[in-house]
């Protein structure tokens, strides 16, 4: 007998679940009998079982050969990919068994070719540069792309974009159905190819398993390249035109109208841009008129990874052109003689490929068509950066980022993915075009679409705990906590204290009057590192130590990188604090402040920008109450007695993720354990609470409190709804006022704070898609690597902040510091480094720390092919990757000064004359 098993319609044996979020995702499993086997009586289980497998039913199931269905669905993130069988049972015997792993956060992975009608980079971006039977020459300048006789055209007469928000530009990016394809282009055809998510070791990809996958992938049918921009600040727009109302330099345009769409009519996601109402037009170049301005923006150029060419195969410019130049020579020769719009169209894509071929071969095409085809402007060259054959805008692209974040609608239709995608309001939108040809107007990309990772959690004062997903409640248990956790890469354990208070405050989301307990020591795990930030062995103040790997360590005020993550301290209101930046963006805070009336320190925990979601800090599920316990399991809705609350809150939930000898991050002293700092019986359903001999500290009151009207009064300067929330309840359970500044410096943190995102690019020598006339000579070679620096603020939507970048370099300062443009930004060309690998960082001085905070970036890995030592050190650069002088600004070119000063001393020596 034969029993056959599919997961979601993928029988490969190596499918993905998802592991629980808001809520458990459903996975269909299919099982039938072969043919020749007419009836079965079977059973079903998981063994082994890591992600918490739950059938809907398991049996016994009578199957047949006709499918009989049964949904699965995990409670846990897998360890590794694999880790999990389900085993269909004959007895006991395994009849079928399917392997899958269960992923946190997928990424929806997606690729294919597009084509885009845009007006040329370097002529007026409305011109129409069009061939028609009386016009065989496209007006100069000639740009990069034309249209040929009889297409549609490639912009509407006039179309100026005087507000973001106008349609009908022309310019159309299509991912799918192309309009008026040329002869030989390849399909132009996109759809989502894979789908990636985190187990706790790593990334895992695949390409079954869901019904998203191989669905079409398409943009809005206005999105268009949104340049605007002729890259000529003497002649930027067409004279007589009115100025648009942004204007970008090449590798810097945003894509405008932009909608991102997945999917059919039974199963889709579609979303756009957040775009702010119209204030005025832009007057300088690379500039932003919208605030908010959401939209997928070009981050510079950068090589395309050879993996990429290869995975399209493709092969370099010149082989592509001289195989293409061949298929049109043929389709020449098959027409008839005489003149004809196909034969007027075929010259012309001959007579530009011509400049893209090789020497031999171009004197091959004109020799055996003598006086037919000449070399005509505007078209991928031979080696226009110097590079190596075939190197060029050919294996260079721009990487778009952008937010889909409104106008957002979704139809699960049986995959699970979208059913996930449903819980976010925003989500990140990576896109990478290359390849484009302008024979064909066509190109190649890849894309990524995921959930904005925007959590936010924080773990404040007597604890309140305000989750990632933002609800908050207060966890006053004793002992040390899995405060979040995100697989094996990121992990925050907390140490809880008791304190003896005689007027302890009722949780509005519990509904249960506890009495408190104080965040005494954070242990975090980051990645294969451990660190702690701890009492000593004495309670008197300054003594906080700090341990790395469970050894004692000078506190890294210079910094510490630690596998790629770096640590660092800051000013915290006149204590030390400590900032742990993550690879992938997320950053965990530590402020210590020092509590006199108990002679005790406390801390206070944010992570921000974070994916992770297991944890007392973790993601609470919409119908529930609590987040997760440890083993996935849903708590459920609010019990409706004290006495239910309690017990999940302080025994159920409170155990399942207290903190084990064997997974503990701390250090502890000879002698002590995690059951040291352990107390299961704090707090007591009801106040008064008796604490532990082993708690008390001697000479320390037992605090009276204020009345909440008074507390009230001095915590008025805080106005963030959950911190004053959480100052009101400190104040009026201590009667210690200087909780009120503790709070109030939190709110400047989170309103201040500031993160860097740090790329390493190559560094192309010609801007985007401006093409290199055949008969120049080379340009030199690649210039080289770029660090590129984005400071932003972690509040959305908040200015870009002001202040400088210091770059550094195996941890040594390079250069002087470089102030950030109008957007943030800033960048330092390497220089004075050796062949090999390097290591570096940034860090953002800010003008005004009243204003923003500093922070710093992860640390990145820079491989050097060849030394850099011999190039002069590079002064500040501010502005984008396309130079310009001060935010971009027109007049901000020296050049153009010089130019202008010459001219005025002409006049001046003609009118003297």
């Amino acid at each position: 007998m034969a029993v056959l098993i599919s997961v979601n319609d993928n029988s490969v044996g190596d499918g993905f679940l998802l592991a629980p979020l808001d809520s458990t995702y459903e996975a269909t499993i299919k099982l039938k009998t072969d043919p020749a086997t007419p009836t079965a009586t079977v059973t079903l289980q998981a063994s082994p079982n890591p992600a918490g497998l739950v059938f809907s039913t398991v049996g016994p199931i009578t199957i047949t050969p006709v499918e009989t269905i049964v949904t699965v669905h995990a409670m846990m993130q897998s360890s590794s990919r694999g880790d999990t069988t389900i085993q269909v049972l004959e007895g006991a015997v395994v009849a079928a068994s399917f392997s899958v792993t269960s992923i946190r956060n997928p990424t929806i992975n997606f690729k294919g070719r597009f084509e885009v009608r845009f007006a040329t980079d370097n002529n007026w971006f409305n011109s129409n540069p069009q061939y028609t039977a009386a016009v065989d020459v496209i007006p100069a300048p000639r740009g990069w792309t034309w249209a040929l006789e009889g297409e549609p055209p490639f912009v509407p007469a006039s179309a100026v974009p005087e507000n973001l928000d106008t349609t009908g530009l022309g310019r159309v990016i299509r991912l799918n159905n192309p309009i008026s394809p040329r002869s030989h282009a390849a399909p132009v055809v996109s759809t989502v190819n894979s789908i990636s998510g985190q187990t706790a070791s790593g990334t895992e990809t695949f390409t079954t398993g869901d019904a998203l996958i191989g669905q079409p992938v398409d943009f809005g049918p206005d999105t268009y390249f949104a340049g605007n921009y002729t890259g000529d600040p003497l002649n930027p727009f067409k004279p007589g035109d009115p100025t648009p109302e942004e204007f970008w330099n090449a590798g810097a345009e945003p894509m405008a109208l932009f909608q991102f769409k997945l999917g059919n009519p039974s199963l889709y996601f579609r979303g756009k841009s957040t775009v702010g109402p119209f204030v005025a037009k832009s007057t300088t170049v690379d500039t932003h008129t919208r605030t908010p301005d959401r939209r997928p923006i070009a981050n510079g150029i950068v090589q395309v990874p050879a993996a990429d060419m290869t995975e399209f195969g493709l092969p370099d410019v010149v082989t592509f052109s001289e195989t293409r130049i061949d298929l049109l020579l043929l389709d020449w020769d098959a027409l008839p003689a005489g003149d004809s719009t196909t034969r007027r169209n075929l010259r012309r894509r001959i007579s530009h490929l011509l400049g893209a071929v090789s020497t031999t071969k171009r004197s091959a095409v004109q020799a055996a068509y003598p006086a037919t085809f000449n070399v005509r402007g505007g078209t991928l060259t031979i080696d226009w950066d110097g590079g190596g054959p075939g190197v060029g805008n050919w294996d260079f692209r721009e990487v778009y980022t952008g937010k889909v974040d409104t106008d957002l609608h979704a139809l699960p239709g049986g995959s699970s993915v979208i059913d996930y995608m449903r819980q976010y309001f925003s989500f990140d939108f990576v896109w990478r075009p290359f390849a484009f040809h302008s024979d064909e107007l066509c190109g190649h990309h890849k894309g990524t679409f995921k959930g904005t990772p925007m959590m936010t959690g924080n773990h404040i004062g007597d604890p309140h705990v305000k989750t990632v997903n933002g609800i908050s409640y207060d966890f006053q248990g004793v002992g040390e906590f899995t405060l979040l956790k995100d697989g094996n890469r990121m992990e925050v354990q907390v140490r809880q204290t008791p304190v003896a208070a005689a007027n302890p405050i009722t949780d509005s989301h519990s509904g249960i009057r506890a009495c408190v307990s104080l965040n005494t020591a954070v242990a975090i795990r980051v990645g294969s590192h451990r660190i702690a930030y701890q009492p000593g062995p004495s309670r008197e103040k300054g003594r906080l130590q700090f341990f790395v790997d469970g050894k004692p360590a000078q506190l890294p005020t210079q910094g510490l990188n630690l596998g790629g993550h770096f640590v660092t301290t800051f000013d915290a209101n006149g204590e030390t604090g400590l900032r742990v930046y993550y690879q992938d963006q997320s950053v965990v805070t530590v402020t210590p402040a020092f509590w006199n009336p108990y002679n005790i320190w406390y801390m206070n925990v944010s992570v921000t920008n974070t994916l992770a979601s297991e944890g007392v800090m973790g993601h609470i599920p919409g119908k529930s109450w609590l987040p997760r316990l440890r083993n996935g399991q849903d708590v459920g809705p609010l019990p409706t007695s004290l006495q239910d609350r309690y017990n999940m809150l302080y025994k159920t939930f409170a155990d399942s993720w207290r903190v084990k000898d064997s997974t503990s991050l701390f250090v502890y002293a000879a002698g002590t354990s995690t059951e040291t700092f352990t107390d299961r019986d704090w707090p007591a359903i009801q106040a008064p609470c008796k604490m532990k001999p082993e708690f008390e500290i001697p000479g320390a009151p037992i605090l009276e409190g204020m009345p909440i009207e008074k507390a009230e009064q001095v915590c008025k300067l805080v106005t963030d709804d959950d911190l004053h929330q959480h100052c009101v309840f400190d104040v009026a359970t201590t009667g210690d006022e200087s909780f009120a500044r503790t709070y109030l410096f939190e709110q400047q943190l989170r309103r201040s704070g500031t993160k860097i995102d740090l790329h390493v690019m190559d560094l192309p020598n010609n801007p985007d898609r401006k093409p290199v006339e055949p008969d120049q000579p080379p340009i030199k070679g690649p210039s080289g690597k770029l660090v590129k620096a984005t400071v932003a603020s972690i509040v959305p939507d908040s200015p870009a902040p002001k202040g400088k970048v210091v770059f550094y370099a195996d941890d040594k300062k390079v250069g002087e510091p470089v102030p950030v443009d109008g957007l943030g930004r800033a960048r330092w060309k390497v220089k004075g480094l050796d062949k090999g690998t390097h290591y570096v960082r940034a860090e953002f001085v800010p003008d005004d720390k009243n204003v923003n905070h500093s922070s710093s970036s992860a640390v990145l890995k820079l491989d050097l092919i060849k030394s850099t030592i011999d190039q002069k050190e590079e002064g500040p650069q501010p502005g984008t990757d396309g130079g310009g002088g001060k935010d971009g600004s027109l007049f901000g070119r020296w050049y153009i000064w010089v130019i202008l000063i010459l001219l005025l001393l002409l006049i001046w020596c003609l009118f003297m004359k």
